[in-house]
């Protein structure tokens, strides 16, 4: 592995080294809670915990710690979002385990009965999600090891990821990317709380490469990428509702691809997106989304929604099976996101519609009740608000 500045990584930037696996390197993850930690896994069985608060030298040949226990190779790894080194692994093993990375150690494993394809956490970190390469989606507790739910996601029995849609927008729900046939790539939303019936489903393309979603809970964007694909295609996930946001195409053929976090988009520009990907093996490229400034002396903070702290508390506390008050987890319903939907006329027009409905139902046998009075001014106001929408 290799850390570069993100700042400087175009003609032969500063390399640092971080040698140990003897085997390919599937996933790595940065921590939460301190930037200066990561994860790696191989398919040699192990998972490594790296330190890179203090690179002397080019090279680091040492990890902190690693982690054995899987009897193949690892393939995915997440940091839990809430508890402090607390690590998701799975493996071709049919095991999903969490570690403590602060000493190495493992603490929890739960048998998953198919070869795991993605990973990921709840947002309040007491459950994982786990889709595997027959199309099936789990989302376990990993202290009890029992299995809270199982679904089949998509028809095809071919390889299926999934995300926790968390934050403000995602509201407990579920995204996967799946198959109707064996070339048919799909897309779907899934409400955790009915699991019955999916919220939303598009066929995408054409293609035997599975798609591999990318989720944004600050500004609600899923962006989809996959290897082999020339075409970077990117969504946007509001109100229970997925539109198109745009795309782009690489100029080869993607090996690899990265979201970065929007804390890192430059914000004095309106960047709301950043996206580094390969094609060669050779070169990291960068392709940035923006938004169009009327004046230019503007930063448009409304846009990124507004920063929160998350809720923290140890392995050993979390282990042991304390809840705590996670309230600070999720994003509250502040005034810039609210500036966003009280501009998208869309909203506003379907808030109109349910008005009228509701008024209908509850009043349609008697429109002289005074207690419409102060819906219909309500209503009035939000017409006349909706007018300035779509003038400006």
């Amino acid at each position: 592995m290799a850390i570069i500045d993100i700042n400087n990584y175009e003609r032969n930037p500063p390399v640092y080294k971080l040698l140990g696996h003897t085997g390919s390197i599937l996933d790595i993850d940065f921590n939460g809670f301190d930037e200066s930690i990561l994860c790696s896994s191989s398919d040699d069985c192990s998972t490594k915990i790296w330190d890179i608060s203090n690179l002397g030298s080019k090279e680091l040949n040492e990890s902190t710690f690693t982690l054995q226990g899987h009897r193949m190779k690892v393939t995915n790894l997440k940091w839990n979002p809430t508890v402090d080194y607390a690590l998701l692994t799975t493996s071709f093993d049919c095991t999903a385990k969490v570690w403590d990375a602060s000493n190495g150690k493992e603490i929890f494993s739960t048998s998953i009965c198919e070869h795991p394809s993605s990973c990921s956490w709840t947002p309040n970190g007491d459950k994982i999600l786990v889709s595997t390469k027959e199309a099936n989606v789990s989302l376990i507790d990993p202290r009890s090891g029992n299995c809270c739910s199982k679904f089949k996601a998509h028809d095809s029995n071919k390889l299926t990821n999934a995300l926790w849609l968390g934050g403000h927008y995602g509201d407990d729900h579920m995204f996967t990317t799946g198959f109707v046939d064996n070339k048919t790539r799909q897309i779907r939303v899934w409400d955790a709380r009915k699991l019955d019936k999916h919220l939303i489903s598009n066929d995408i393309d054409s293609s035997p490469s599975p798609l591999i979603p990318h989720w944004d809970p600050q500004i609600g964007l899923i962006v989809l990428a996959s290897k082999g694909d020339l075409t970077v295609r990117i969504f946007q996930y509001i109100d229970k509702e997925l539109n198109r946001a745009g795309e782009f195409k690489a100029t080869g053929s993607l090996k690899s691809f990265c979201l970065v976090p929007t804390d890192i988009c430059d914000r004095s520009k309106c960047e709301l997106g950043r996206f580094l990907f390969n094609t060669d093996c050779k070169q990291i490229n960068l392709t940035s989304m923006f938004i169009i400034r009327r004046n230019s002396a503007t930063t448009m903070n409304e846009l990124y929604g507004e920063e929160y702290d998350t809720a923290r508390y140890s392995v050993r506390d979390w282990g042991a099976g304390i809840e705590k008050n996670l309230g600070n987890l999720t994003i509250s319903k502040n005034k810039c996101t609210q500036m966003i939907k009280d501009k998208d006329a869309g909203c506003k027009f379907r808030e109109i519609s349910e008005t009228i409905q509701e008024c209908n139902a509850k009043y349609g046998t008697n429109f002289n009740n005074p207690e419409l009075i102060p819906v219909l001014e309500q209503l009035k106001d939000n017409i006349t608000d909706l007018i300035k929408t779509i003038k400006t």
